[in-house]
């Protein structure tokens, strides 16, 4: 099981980039990269082995897309279109497509908003259980292997944002 305290840390880092315009933090880029690959490792800890929680509560606020688009865009200006391929589980179809890295970044913070909504207004067990489940749609469906292809490109792309990478 994860541990609260680092997982809800890990969250705060990345939902920042989101929500407040125009960070002055050093080496954000690096911290960007690390806070989504510790995102990914607090997935692996739960990964199909998380509890549900079986009460009902209000559905979260709808939290604004474009004003987190908006926001990302003010912290890494850098961010733009990459080419990946379009089914990256499918290597029968090896078609190429445009992605949008601001876009991408966005889905992820707005997944983890919710996230942290739920930490706040419902449970411990439900916000959990959400993470783990929009980590696994995300990671493992074509409708979301954008999402995957973002994080490949962030991680490992020097055109990504800069030549700062993980892997020099």
């Amino acid at each position: 099981m994860i541990e609260l305290t680092s997982f809800s840390a890990v969250i705060h880092q990345i939902i920042q980039w989101g929500t407040t315009p125009k960070l002055t933090i050093d080496n954000k880029v690096l911290l960007l990269k690390k806070s989504l690959i510790s995102l990914y490792q607090e997935y692996l800890k739960l990964r199909s082995n998380t509890p549900s929680d079986d009460k009902d509560y209000h559905d979260p606020p709808d939290f604004n897309f474009e004003k987190i688009s908006n926001t990302i865009r003010s912290n890494f200006a850098e961010l733009g279109f990459y080419q990946t391929v379009s089914y990256p589980f499918d290597l029968k179809k090896p078609d190429t497509i445009l992605g949008d890295a601001n876009d991408d970044l966005s889905d992820i913070i707005k997944g983890l908003m919710e996230v942290q909504w739920r930490f706040q207004n419902t449970s411990e067990i439900d916000a959990i259980w959400y993470f783990e489940f929009i980590m696994r749609n995300k990671s493992t469906t074509s409708e979301q292997a954008h999402e995957v292809c973002f994080q490949k490109y962030i991680l490992f792309s020097r055109q990504a944002l800069g030549n700062e990478t993980l892997y020099e």
